[in-house]
């Protein structure tokens, strides 16, 4: 379960049980104007009312849990198979050994996205577009670049490249995550203001 996802259903819980404390306090305000016992039958639903959405906020927060677990071991899968490519068009000397590991690492990545994410717009009839676009094209960069290419100046713009798209990637993928900032940081001086936090 998505972030995102998440907060809709916490929110949509907190409003109807604001809606049952509110239908609570105008039955019993009609009850006593009335007369009738109204109240009465809905202070003995509440129990079930209570414990229906506390258990549908506990499944959310279970699957929130496992798929937050899907995503690390993804993400850690997606940083090796990046650094494969990175490494490869860095090297001075690459063999096809190195070339086909590092495709299939990505290949491998590409289909664990698909186990994580359903296509962006998919459904029974369109099949949608692939979340992470920037991860094929990082594919589509090392497949182009056997080892037997000579040209230098191609090896160093694939190179730079990979960052781009890999940059692309991490900023989309990490703001998933529910992370914390550090209490400490770690360096001999503290960063600038200004800072990019895309570097």
């Amino acid at each position: 379960m998505t972030k995102k996802r998440l907060v809709l259903n916490i929110a949509l819980i907190t409003a109807f049980y604001a809606a049952v404390i509110l239908l609570g306090l105008l039955l019993k305000t009609a009850d006593a104007q009335t007369q009738t016992s109204h109240y009465l039958v809905f202070k003995d639903l509440i129990p079930v009312m209570l414990a229906v959405p506390i258990a549908y906020l506990g499944f959310c927060f279970q699957r929130r849990s496992s798929f937050t677990f899907a995503l690390r071991q993804l993400w850690s899968n997606m940083i090796h198979a990046v650094s494969l490519a990175t490494i490869y068009t860095q090297k001075q000397t690459r063999t096809e050994d190195d070339y086909y590991k590092c495709l299939l690492a990505l290949s491998k990545v590409i289909d664990e996205v698909r186990g994580v994410y359903t296509n962006i717009g998919e459904s029974h009839k369109h099949l949608g577009s692939y979340p992470f676009e920037s991860l094929k094209t990082i594919y589509d960069i090392v497949q182009k670049l056997p080892p037997s290419a000579q040209d230098e100046k191609e090896w160093a713009v694939a190179a730079q490249n990979i960052l781009n798209n890999w940059k692309v990637i991490r900023k989309t993928f990490l703001s998933e995550f529910d992370r914390s900032a550090p209490t400490i940081y770690d360096a001999l001086e503290p960063p600038p203001p200004d800072r990019s936090t895309a570097a």
